[in-house]
């Protein structure tokens, strides 16, 4: 049987199931609710088995929180009200693996996506928020329905509510839109719709209710059985595309108004004389302020690690990642500033002209004269010295150390033996050498100074061997 028509016996007895619904009693609709909750058991545990290892961590949490369904089913078969303290606890349980796994799969998919997925939870739960307190919070508070049962039916409609936010973001900017995903996305859309009807009408989850409320939860079993079913479901947890994460001013007012909609909704409702709403007080500002935070701080790493890079790019060379030459001068300024306020010279200046590079640039290209000059900065990194790229093919060691002539010979001696072996360029092997002019301070010369008398003393190497 092919997994197409896997998905079409699912959706047949999906479609009797559905039927059958609103012909069957209460007690009647448990069975109907344990089949379809056993078939979507049966179809993540074989998905288990065709998904990458790496991708399986939201498909096995979806197995559990389907196996805990299950669980609830059979205590609602058999059980009945004297069960459902227990049928309570299963629940939540279920929901809190179902949770988990859109979680971890809106994270997975939307891994490079972070801002966008904190911007559309931000969305989901204030519009849960506006919902809760307009629609089933006064509701509840004409039913007598305590306050820490508000304060856990609240939390878990925020909570469903910012993952559908974040999965409706990550099926947005995903292209193509895989069906698995968006069959998932509507899952959960009527799960939360099937919570908010039965929370309106009972002011409990668990609470026997009409069939047309519970074909809501139903119609989100069919859904992630046929997502789970459909052929591209072992691609699900891929991470999806990057977008811009731009945070212009629409973005920014969302974000502020986020944070003002709970106060601002308690105050209105204190001006109207209406009973506050702790609940939201507490679990809204918490959750909603919690995400706001976070984005914040995200920003503010974001933005630091880009001043970084912009530091990195402007004192560094960008073909071989050596500091450039206004960096170099940087460091000489600063050793030469502490070496006059030691009052004892200590700064070694040796500057390098590569010996061979425009032959070996001019006979196998550009590319691979790039892949050369990367090869010798990489090998010019000498501990104890700061090692910069001054241009073209021109390279610069700076030491401090005050016994300035054994420093200058020991880098001398490290410099050509890091530039003996033969070096692979484009599939062969090259050798080049270089000429070195070296240089010590003596607390008079300038950072100037120095840099051109190292260069004199290298193009003098240079000609003494082309004399030579």
């Amino acid at each position: 049987m092919t997994r197409f028509s896997g998905m079409a016996v699912f959706l047949a007895v999906a479609a009797a199931c559905t039927v059958a619904m609103p012909l069957t009693p209460g007690a009647g609709r448990h069975w109907i609710f344990l089949l379809i909750a056993v078939l979507d058991a049966a179809a993540v545990t074989h998905l288990v088995s065709r998904v990458p290892r790496a991708d399986r961590t939201p498909i096995v949490q979806l197995g559990l929180g389907v196996a805990w369904l299950v669980v609830n089913s059979l205590l609602a078969v058999f059980g009945g009200s004297r069960l459902v303290v227990l049928a309570d606890v299963v629940l939540a349980i279920s929901n809190l693996h179902l949770l988990a796994a859109a979680t971890t799969l809106v994270l997975r998919r939307g891994r490079n996506d972070v801002g966008g997925l904190i911007d559309a939870a931000v969305t989901g739960t204030v519009i849960a928020a506006l919902t809760w307190t307009l629609l089933l919070q006064p509701r509840l508070d004409t039913a007598g329905i305590p306050l820490l049962q508000q304060v856990n039916l609240l939390a878990s409609v925020l909570l469903l509510s910012g993952v559908l936010g974040a999965l409706i973001r990550v099926v947005r900017i995903a292209s193509p839109r895989p069906a698995p995903l968006v069959m998932f996305a509507a899952a959960v859309v009527c799960d939360l719709a099937g919570y908010v009807a039965v929370i309106d009408a009972t002011g409990a989850v668990t609470a026997p209710t009409t069939a047309l409320r519970e074909m809501l939860f139903m119609l989100g079993y069919i859904l992630l059985g046929l997502a789970v079913l459909h052929p591209g479901a072992p691609l699900i947890a891929r991470p999806g595309p990057v977008p811009p994460d731009h945070l212009h001013t629409a973005r920014v007012v969302a974000l502020t108004a986020a944070v003002t909609v709970v106060p601002t909704v308690t105050g209105v409702r204190e001006i109207l004389g209406i009973r506050g709403d702790a609940a939201l007080l507490t679990v809204g500002n918490l959750v909603i302020v919690g995400l706001v935070a976070f984005r914040i701080a995200r920003l503010g790493r974001q933005r630091d690690e880009a001043e970084r890079r912009l530091r990195h790019q402007a004192t560094h060379d960008q073909l071989t990642g050596l500091p450039n030459r206004a960096e170099l001068w940087r460091h000489l300024d600063t050793a030469l500033a502490a070496e006059q306020r030691a009052g004892r010279p200590s700064v070694v200046l040796l500057f390098c002209d590569l010996n061979g590079f425009k032959q070996v640039n001019d006979r196998l290209g550009h590319l691979a004269g790039d892949q050369l000059l990367t090869e010798v900065a990489a090998r010019l990194r000498i501990p104890g010295a700061v090692t910069a790229r001054y241009g073209g093919d021109e390279f610069v060691l700076l030491c401090d150390d005050p016994d300035q002539a054994a420093a200058a010979h020991r880098l001398t001696a490290a410099l050509h033996a890091a530039l003996d072996p033969p070096i692979t360029v484009a599939g062969e092997q090259v050798r080049i050498g270089a000429s070195i002019g070296a240089v010590l301070s003596d607390t008079t010369r300038d950072a100037d100074d120095l840099i051109r008398h190292a260069d004199q003393a290298m193009y003098r190497e240079k000609a003494a061997r082309r004399a030579a």
